[in-house]
């Protein structure tokens, strides 16, 4: 399909129908002729080349578009020369790209600055704005590609021109470094034109056509750094800031040219929807978690074994209780900022408690343990710990299972648990989940014995449930798992508990890696329900674990090795939606706030959406671009691309648990060392961080709209809301669409002396208030 518009009336009267607050009925807006030049906000125009076809004089500049997806007219630069000129800048940069859905440095680096050694830093469109200009068409209906433009000398007077014909038909993605790439059907060079290739690398050049060739990932020869890179047949380039052909120096590096990236929609006159006389109602964002990590003082640092990989990490476990959040692991200190004084770096191994207003370590939590933290659980009055230690605060029958005060971390009295292997070898409770009055305990244990008084050993397979209020086995409910469990949720509903793992058989059936029982006794597999199998196959069954299972509303989502998580009906257990992370990246964890959905893993590059095969997939909706946590629409099971969180990791395991606080915050805990940007650096973090929801509220309903014709415009003035006065914007709507954004009360509209008016708010996190009534000149 080709972004082609019908063309509208861009002169002269428009009949349009608008549906009013008694009904339906036609309207002439028999306003003067509005100048779609873009040279205002109010004149805006849907596309560079609507522009340079109505005003064919039109100079290579900034201009103002608007398309319905845009909503608001911004500014944009426009090459109104090459090739019948329409050309919109997305981005521009030599060396350092980060091909994130974000975009990088901000809209008005790139319009502003399009070329010039001062445009030698990358910056980028974010890949939401790209998708407004395209207004809901997909990159491979554009009728002329992606156009990438590059020096080809080190004083930027000589061009290479590019087109990138797209395959797949998906939103804007800048991530053309992925490996496997976005497909393209044809690359040309310079009018040469070669068919197939992909985003990440093209190698048609030769000695003798040295430039008919790029790659976009970043190498170590390249000093990491990303761009349009050419091939080993360009020679030419140095490191120098003024250079148009960047060079790292280091032996085997390639030449990075500067490089622009431009698209051409064809749009023209748009649609818009009608707004009735009553105005727009109030519009807010999704209910997501902030990008920005709001870390507290305090965290926990250091691992008590000296050990690496997953399963010596310092965060692996928390729990919340009120105000408190427990956090459990392998850690060894709690310590004060990254420099701690005297006093700010103490020994407190493998579990403690902060608090979630002040972030402050809380000292009169002291348990004693003398093994790792897997999995917490607040039962009550109760801190329920599961891991892998031999004693809690010395007591006996302490093994891999202890109940503490939530208060001092003493043991809680009456309540005891315990578990064993067969073999003598190592235990340990690994997951937990209450539901009603039993606790379900999972990990790699065949004997369990607890309560008040002590029962005797009851023989098990890798699981039990017990009671929440003594500890106590049920001799009646025993699964026996031919393999660890390594995660376990009961359900609210109280008729399921879900396990993910190693194993392949319950009660000798097949199960492999995913199990749904019922919560009656005896344990048995719920019966209707497809193949509980890892998604998508591979013939490396072996090597084949799962660790998050997580039932939310109708939905059930599943994650874990080769890179998967994947969203299930709850009723058939049919696959409704899978994401692949590529390279890296195995699921750890999950949690479900607000609708939204999240899932963290290792994995700090690609992300396939509806993959269909690891570790290459052939087939996929789209490439985003993951950073160690991503976003998943509870409803639809769609991943939502601009929660892009900046975290760091000390060893590069990620985020091990997720929780949410009674702040509604998402505590993120694993290896993490550092969170976003703030001020002049990056954020401290010992082991967690979090991140808070971003506002969902509409400010204030502006009032006391007025419109009046004044020197060939129309002067509108308004009267703030009694809230939001200081952080609101305010949209100014004329005839269906918003024509110009204010700090003031006031706006000028140059654009003719007719039309009907509204006004609203809008907030720095992008919710709208209701709109005034309509009002005319």
């Amino acid at each position: 399909m080709t972004i082609v518009a019908t063309a509208a009336v861009l002169t002269g009267t428009v009949v349009a129908t608008i549906s009013a607050q008694g009904g339906d009925r036609t309207a002439a807006l028999s306003a003067a002729s509005v100048q779609r030049d873009g040279k205002s906000s109010a004149r805006a125009a849907a596309s560079c080349w609507a522009i340079k076809q109505q005003f064919p004089s039109s100079a290579d500049g900034v201009y103002w578009l608007q398309t319905p997806k845009l909503i608001a007219p911004e500014q944009f630069y426009c090459d109104m020369t090459t090739d019948g000129g329409g050309w919109i800048l997305v981005g521009r940069g030599r060396q350092g790209w980060n091909f994130a859905y974000p975009g990088q440095n901000g809209a008005a680096a790139v319009r502003n600055n399009p070329t010039g050694t001062g445009a030698f830093t990358p910056a980028t469109l974010p890949a939401e704005t790209i998708d407004g200009l395209l207004n809901g068409h997909t990159v491979d209906d554009l009728p002329d590609g992606v156009r990438v433009r590059r020096a080809t000398n080190a004083g930027g007077t000589k061009w290479q021109e590019m087109r990138w014909k797209f395959k797949k038909a998906a939103p804007w993605s800048w991530t053309f470094d992925a490996d496997p790439a976005n497909p393209l059907t044809s690359v040309t060079f310079d009018g040469a034109t070669f068919s197939g290739g992909d985003t990440r690398l093209v190698a048609k050049d030769s000695i003798l056509k040295p430039t008919r060739g790029f790659y976009t990932f970043e190498t170590k020869e390249n000093s990491w750094q990303r761009g349009f890179a050419y091939r080993s047949y360009v020679t030419a380039g140095d490191n120098s800031p003024t250079s148009y052909l960047w060079r790292s120096g280091v032996a085997g590096g390639d030449t990075i040219p500067f490089t622009q990236v431009w698209i051409r929609p064809k749009l023209s006159d748009l649609k818009y929807a009608s707004v009735p006389d009553s105005g727009t109602p109030a519009a807010t964002g999704k209910p997501l978690m902030s990008n920005q990590t709001s870390g507290g003082a305090w965290g926990v640092t250091g691992v008590v074994s000296g050990g690496t990989g997953e399963k010596h990490l310092e965060v692996q476990a928390m729990a919340v209780s009120g105000n408190i959040m427990y956090v459990g692991g392998e850690f060894k200190y709690v310590q004060k900022g990254a420099s701690p004084a005297a006093g700010e770096k103490v020994e407190q191994s493998y579990l403690a408690a902060f608090d979630t207003t002040t972030g402050e370590w809380k000292s009169s939590f002291r348990p004693k343990l003398n093994g790792g933290v897997w999995d917490l659980q607040v039962a009550g009055n109760k801190l329920i710990v599961a891991g892998e230690f031999t004693k809690a605060n010395d007591a006996a029958n302490t093994a891999g299972l202890a109940a503490l005060d939530l208060a001092s971390g003493k043991n809680a009295p009456g309540w005891t648990a315990s578990v064993s292997a067969s073999d003598g070898g190592a235990a340990m409770a690994r997951a937990l989940d209450v539901q009603g009055d039993w606790l379900y305990v999972g990990g790699n244990f065949t004997r369990i014995w607890g309560g008040n008084p002590l029962s005797t050993k009851v023989s098990v397979g890798r699981t039990a449930r017990i009671r929440v209020s003594d500890g106590k086995p049920d001799g009646t409910w025993k699964p026996n798992f031919n393999g660890s469990v390594i995660e376990l949720d009961a359900n609210s509903g109280g008729d399921r508990v879900y396990y993910v793992g190693y194993f392949t058989q319950v009660n000798g059936k097949p199960a492999r890696k995913i199990a749904v029982l019922g919560t009656a006794a005896p344990a048995a597999q719920v019966t209707g329900l497809n193949d509980q199998s890892w998604h998508p196959s591979t013939p490396k069954i072996d090597k084949q674990y799962q660790q998050i299972i997580r039932e939310y509303g109708d939905k059930v989502w599943v994650g874990g090795s080769e890179h998967i998580f994947s969203a299930y009906t709850k009723n058939k257990f049919d696959r409704i939606k899978t994401v692949i992370t590529k390279p890296g990246g195995d699921m750890q964890a999950a949690v479900e706030i607000n609708g939204i959905v999240y899932g963290s893993c290792h994995c700090y590059k690609f992300a396939y959406h509806d993959g269909d095969a690891w570790p290459t997939p052939t087939t996929w909706s789209q490439i985003q671009t993951a950073n160690a946590v991503m976003a998943f629409d509870g409803n639809t099971a769609e991943p939502i691309s601009d929660f892009w969180p900046s975290l760091g990791t000390r060893a590069g395991n990620g985020p091990w648990e997720l929780t949410e606080d009674k702040q509604g915050c998402m505590w993120i805990g694993g290896d993490i060392n550092r969170g976003s940007w703030l001020n002049s650096g990056y954020q401290w973090a010992g082991g967690f961080t979090r991140v808070c929801p971003t506002d969902t509220s509409p400010p204030g309903k502006p009032t006391d709209l007025k419109a009046s014709s004044e020197d060939g415009g129309v002067k509108l003035t308004w009267k703030a809301p009694s809230a939001n006065t200081d952080t609101a914007k305010y949209e100014v709507i004329k005839d269906d669409r918003v024509i110009g954004v204010t700090w003031g009360w006031h706006l000028t509209d140059d654009s003719g002396t007719g039309g009907r008016y509204w006004v609203r708010a809008i907030d720095t996190a992008g919710n709208r208030s209701a709109s005034t009534e309509v009002v005319t000149p």
